[in-house]
């Protein structure tokens, strides 16, 4: 090439692999956000599962109970 220019060819096939670049950027990104997406949609649940009450009903000897979400019993 005269003066260092270059091809249209070349210049084209630059551009290709440029925004093969930038779709790979892209697609991790929005798996990324996918994923955190999910976690927050989890912690949300689970939150909510915790501020939940459940009643034990009462049985012959025992009181009945009440319970909330995070309890172990």
């Amino acid at each position: 090439m005269p003066g260092g220019d270059m091809s249209d060819l070349d210049k084209n096939r630059a551009l290709v692999d440029w925004l093969r670049y930038q779709l790979r950027q892209a697609k991790n990104q929005v798996q990324e956000l996918e994923v955190k997406e999910l976690q927050e949609q989890r912690a949300r649940e689970r939150t909510r599962a915790e501020q939940s009450w459940k009643i034990q009903p009462k049985r012959s000897g025992e009181t009945a109970m009440l319970h909330r979400g995070g309890c172990c019993l």
